[in-house]
């Protein structure tokens, strides 16, 4: 259920417990949970359901497992959209768009970022059987077809989007957690308007860019902040600016030297040499710095090594990358201030992952980029762009 908390007399201890909503199925399976809420500018709670392991006896102890569902301010709900597996994050971007992570495994290749919208289809099948039932967002009478990558998949099932951002594994992490957007007016550094990502085996942050093309959702994740002391779970901003972290790694394995804890994230004040945002071309992609890049000596065509892939669509765990293929950047070009590059790019590819690494760059103080790899994934080429 959907419970509203309160303490009456202010003494920090929790007085009463309001059920707001309830109604989605639970079949006492040790983890089937409901991830949120995220709450939209009108009012509105989002959940995110994830998908049931095993039934029940009863159909509807498994009733919207692998759903997302939005609750009105009245108690009333909808379900919005299918096919989660364990969406663990949810969080709403500055144009009041909600959008939740989710984790590698059965029909998700990797870890994505997916935009929530009705009707939408996000990948997992068991999730299907729901749209038989009256309130269903989605209509699904067909059998999934077999032998397709994601990017295949996307062209012949009308309902599945592709996600916003695939999270390469390993290289972006391997189980996304919370999403949150940097709402700190410039009190976090240079990322105003940039989401948050919590990762829990590899216990760090990841940082993401998106823009809308064609009025879909894309953009690039890059690495943020790594030695975290143990999985991360949930992220919200402190009144001073500064990310507050939640951890724990019950259940599963994470890197660090702890159990459980809450650490606590400050900008220094001095911004570090990052990309701070990749925006895509018709043909290729600029690249924004933090910090202007030196004159000498020169960057030559080999110091951008870019590369595309996909991924399988099915119901092994995860996949491995499909149809790789290293692309060429044919022309480049560094803007006056010295803090952007304009890359040419033969070879673009709708749908798919364009990995991108920046070698031996260097700011005008001399620092190298801090991290030189970022995973853009471009599911619309842009028709013309300023």
């Amino acid at each position: 259920e959907l419970t509203r908390i309160s303490d009456l007399d202010a003494d920090g201890v929790a007085d009463e417990y309001w059920t707001i909503a309830k109604g989605w199925g639970v079949t006492g399976n040790y983890h089937e949970y409901a991830y949120g809420p995220q709450f939209d500018y009108q009012g509105n709670a989002w959940i995110t359901l994830n998908i049931g392991i095993g039934k029940g006896p009863n159909p509807e102890d498994n009733a919207w497992r692998g759903w997302s569902i939005k609750v009105a301010p009245d108690g009333s709900w909808l379900p919005i959209s299918a096919g989660f597996r364990s969406p663990s994050g949810i969080g709403m971007n500055p144009a009041g768009d909600i959008f939740a992570t989710d984790q590698q495994g059965n029909w998700f290749p990797t870890c994505p970022l997916v935009h929530i919208k009705p009707g939408t289809f996000h990948g997992h099948i068991d999730a299907l059987e729901h749209t038989k039932r009256p309130k269903s967002s989605l209509k699904w009478e067909k059998n999934i077809p077999k032998e397709l990558s994601v990017v295949e998949a996307a062209k012949v099932i009308p309902p599945y989007k592709l996600p916003a951002i695939w999270f390469p594994y390993r290289t972006m992490g391997m189980s996304a957690t919370d999403v949150l957007w940097n709402s700190t007016q410039g009190k976090f550094g240079p990322f105003e308007g940039q989401a948050f990502v919590g990762e829990f085996t590899m216990s760090m942050l990841l940082r993401v860019y998106l823009e809308e093309i064609d009025g879909v959702y894309q953009g690039a994740c890059f690495r943020f902040f790594e030695g975290l002391q143990c999985g991360v779970l949930r992220l919200a901003w402190d009144e001073d600016g500064s990310l507050i972290i939640g951890e724990s790694n019950r259940g599963w394995n994470s890197l660090g030297n702890r159990s459980y804890g809450m650490q606590k994230l400050n900008w220094t004040g001095v911004s570090p040499f990052e990309m701070q945002r990749i925006n895509a071309l018709p043909n290729g992609f600029r690249i924004t710095l933090t910090q202007p890049i030196l004159e000498d000596p020169p960057i030559h065509p080999e110091q951008f090594r870019i590369r595309s892939y996909t991924y399988h669509y099915h119901a092994n765990y995860g996949s491995e990358k499909i149809d790789e293929a290293k692309l060429d950047v044919h022309h480049f070009t560094i803007a006056k201030d010295r803090k952007s590059i304009t890359v040419q790019v033969k070879g673009l590819r709708e749908g798919y992952v364009h990995e991108i690494e920046l070698t031996g760059i260097k700011s005008t103080t001399g620092d190298p980029l801090l991290h030189p790899v970022a995973a853009y994934t471009l599911n619309k080429i842009p028709k013309k762009r300023d």
